[in-house]
């Protein structure tokens, strides 16, 4: 009988210890849900913030241009001189717009009118006419309106272009250029954040103009299996019969658009789930692996996030993994006092398991704390995980392989700090970093030193001209971007050193930072090689 009890009393134990377990899981899992949401939904929000800033940047440059052409056509309105106008302010919009513009043209009095040299015999004998193209048709729809065409790939250059279009008050003349939208997938590399993550930016027609994945570039998720096996067998023949340039051009279309559609056709169920539920996040399927998958729209353009979900799981420990690692330990301990029937010596052992197995867990929570690569005010990387993959960087170099290290300092900050307080000056560091972000490629790396010292270290040359130029298109952004926030501004100077293979990291740091030293001389964002004695 008492062997009964006993049995009976560990099986109301063990099915107690259960049904907390699982009532525990469920609040934490809940709690997990919640902070996935939560942050999923401030970074679609902030993303399309940025993609918003940056589509009104085109719009902003646009309306510049449309000015200057309408005071010329006021002033000297006979098309001949409109078009060698045209020709005078290429150079002028690609000292503004850089490496974005990509050439003018506008339809006037019954012309097409353009601004490159392109022969207008060429666009006669193809039949090209400029009132049924969709930049003058999408000009027209707009009625004054300023629009953008869909997007399309070029992958003779491998970039993303669009053509910016206005009806004039007329109702005939248009003005329009072409822009590469290289911002886009700037701004679509700065945000990527988790490892195997993958992004995907997208319009209203579903045409893909920003993505971690630039096979994807151009492709349309709205497009069918039938669509896209068509235009495959059409890109397949075509490189087929074609020769030279025109043929590496094409297999490189064919295998950009194998990639994708190989994407689409796993992403189709997952599609269709985060377009029946918008800003929420949906664990989705993609091939053999899952997601936390999240859609942010917007008034034109759309995010798609995808983030594996053990990734996920592994980067909010902090949420799920303490809160169940504490429950189980009561359980134990409780379960401990309650099978031992509260005698001395086996609740001081439990007391000393329970000791244990706490200090395991803040020693484990105190490595992993000190194993942190991020910086916290800025999200770059911290100066100890700068080293260390600077280290890696150096030794895994192929013997003809060069790079070039870059020191950069803040001018004038201490003013800064000074005149409007240290919360103003994190907010110049912030915008300092998201600026080094978006000038870099995704093979280059950075880091947030301290204060409001920076490194960057480019891959793949050691021409001193194109560190000095992307110091400069920091300093150019910087400026721009602090102006439009109504922020102070300072500027960043630089000293650059060249690194091989098997150099010691240390070692070109203060080369780079004698370097440094000479191009704070001004104090005005001047840059410095080693090179230079």
């Amino acid at each position: 009988m008492n062997g009964a009890k006993k049995r009976s009393r560990r099986f109301f134990y063990a099915g107690l210890f259960l049904l907390i377990n699982l009532i525990g899981i469920c609040l934490i899992g809940k709690q997990e849900n919640s902070y996935v949401n939560n942050s999923f939904t401030v970074r679609g929000a902030g993303a399309m913030d940025r993609v918003e800033s940056v589509m009104g940047d085109y719009v902003h440059s646009f309306r510049l241009f449309a000015h200057m052409m309408s005071r010329e056509l006021e002033h000297s309105p006979e098309p001949d001189h409109i078009w060698d106008y045209l020709k005078e302010m290429d150079g002028k919009m690609l000292s503004i717009e850089g490496d974005t513009f990509d050439g003018l043209y506008m339809y006037y009095r019954d012309r097409y009118l353009y601004s490159w040299d392109t022969p207008y015999s060429q666009y006669e004998e193809t039949g090209y006419i400029a009132t049924e193209r969709p930049w003058y048709r999408d000009a027209v729809a707009g009625d004054g309106r300023i629009v953008f065409t869909p997007p399309y790939m070029s992958y003779a250059n491998h970039y993303i272009l669009s053509t910016i279009s206005q009806l004039q008050p007329d109702k005939e003349t248009v003005f329009a250029y072409d822009i590469k939208m290289g911002n886009i997938q700037s701004l679509v590399s700065s945000l990527h954040l988790y490892d195997g993550e993958r992004l995907l930016l997208f319009d209203d027609n579903g045409t893909v103009i920003g993505s971690t994945d630039e096979n994807y570039l151009g492709g349309s998720l709205y497009a069918t299996e039938e669509e896209r096996n068509a235009d495959l067998q059409e890109t397949r023949e075509a490189a087929a019969a074609a020769l030279g340039a025109q043929k590496e051009k094409l297999e490189g279309q064919l295998q950009s658009a194998s990639v994708f559609h190989e994407f689409c056709r796993d992403f189709e169920a997952g599609l269709e789930q985060l377009s029946e539920s918008r800003r929420e996040v949906r664990r989705i399927k993609i091939g053999d692996k899952h997601y936390y998958g999240y859609l942010q729209d917007g008034a034109q353009y759309h995010v798609i996030m995808l983030v594996p979900v053990w990734t996920m799981l592994k980067s909010t420990a902090q949420v799920w993994l303490v809160p169940l690692l504490l429950m189980e330990l009561l359980l134990i301990y409780f379960g401990s006092r309650i099978s031992k029937g509260q005698k001395n010596r086996e609740l001081r052992e439990a007391y000393v398991e329970l000791g244990q197995t706490q200090k395991r867990l803040e020693i484990a929570l105190a490595a992993a704390q000190k194993a942190a690569a991020v910086d916290g005010l800025t999200g770059l990387m911290n100066d100890k995980a700068y080293r260390e993959n600077m280290a890696r960087l150096l030794e895994s170099m192929e013997p003809e392989e060069r790079g070039i290290l870059i020191m950069l300092d803040g001018d004038h900050f201490k003013a800064v700090n000074d005149k409007f307080g240290h919360l103003v000056g994190d907010e110049v560091i912030k915008l300092s970093a998201q600026m080094i972000v978006g000038r870099i490629r995704t093979i280059d790396i950075a880091s947030r030193l301290h204060g409001d010292e920076f490194s960057i270290f480019i891959r793949n040359t050691d021409d001193y001209s194109v560190a000095e130029r992307i110091v400069n298109d920091i300093n150019h952004t910087l400026s721009q971007e602090a102006k439009r926030r109504n922020m102070p501004s300072i500027t960043m100077s630089a000293g650059a050193v060249i690194a091989r293979r098997g150099d010691n990291y240390d070692a070109l740091a203060r080369q780079a930072d004698g370097a440094l030293y000479r191009a704070k001389e001004t104090h005005d964002g001047g840059f410095a090689s080693a090179a230079v004695l």
